[in-house]
């Protein structure tokens, strides 16, 4: 049963990769690359270089998102944070205000009990406010979760409920405020998710970036922190 939902993104994203590649002069791509510190707390208390990497691609019918981190850090020679995390998101436009959501996250991080965690999900999208200063995305559906614990390598999965919010707005030209929350709950576990960013243009192409994210488990293996907060400070570069 796992194996065969876990080969649910391998078969449904090469056919919507290869549905947008067909939306040709529609297609619009951007980017964004960022290099800073940051300040963790939580399963890790450590200050640790962070680097990240986004593309959006806006078409007709269909937009891409997908990101990347990996925050690292040593002390005395010794690693004392290492985290890397991935999302991938695909949204089917069916009008101005109503999508399809599809998603699939993946994490490893070295201290917080987990080998790895992942999640896949496909959910009703609507967007509340759709203007160019300002969006609010509102996101409800179906995932599956399945995570291998550090210790012993067992697992833990299960079917949940994924609810999440996005919310843009450009506060005057060249300052942007973003605030992203999600929310996957089980029978079993649930993780909240949130992610404050307040970006602030430089030139043309540079701006810096404060950022403060917090992820809570509401059960977490044993001797692991329930709660990690990130506070970081980066400069992006966008293309």
């Amino acid at each position: 049963m796992r194996r065969n939902l876990l080969l649910i993104p391998a078969l449904v994203l090469p056919a919507v990769m290869a549905q947008a590649a067909e939306e040709g002069d529609d297609k619009s791509w951007k980017g964004s690359a960022e290099l800073g510190y940051i300040n963790t707390s939580g399963n890790t208390d450590t200050t640790s270089l962070n680097a990240r990497f986004g593309v959006i691609h806006k078409g007709e019918h269909w937009d891409t998102t997908f990101k990347a981190d990996a925050l690292t850090s040593k002390e005395d020679t010794e690693t004392s944070k290492e985290k890397y995390t991935a999302s991938l998101q695909f949204d089917r436009n069916f009008t101005e205000h109503h999508y399809l959501a599809l998603l699939g996250e993946y994490e490893d991080d070295r201290f917080n009990g987990y080998e790895y965690q992942s999640l896949v999900s496909a959910g009703y999208g609507y967007r509340a406010i759709n203007e160019e200063a300002m969006q609010l995305d509102l996101e409800a559906g179906p995932g599956y979760r399945y995570d291998r614990l550090n210790e012993g390598g067992e697992t833990e999965e299960e079917t949940i409920l994924r609810l999440a919010l996005s919310y843009f707005w450009e506060i005057n030209d060249g300052v942007e405020f973003i605030q992203d929350v999600s929310v996957d709950t089980g029978s079993d576990n649930t993780i909240w998710k949130s992610e404050t960013g307040l970006k602030s243009q430089i030139n043309g192409s540079l701006a810096t970036k404060l950022t403060y994210k917090l992820k809570h488990t509401q059960e977490v293996p044993e001797d692991s922190e329930n709660t990690d907060r990130e506070f970081g400070v980066t400069l992006v570069y966008s293309f």
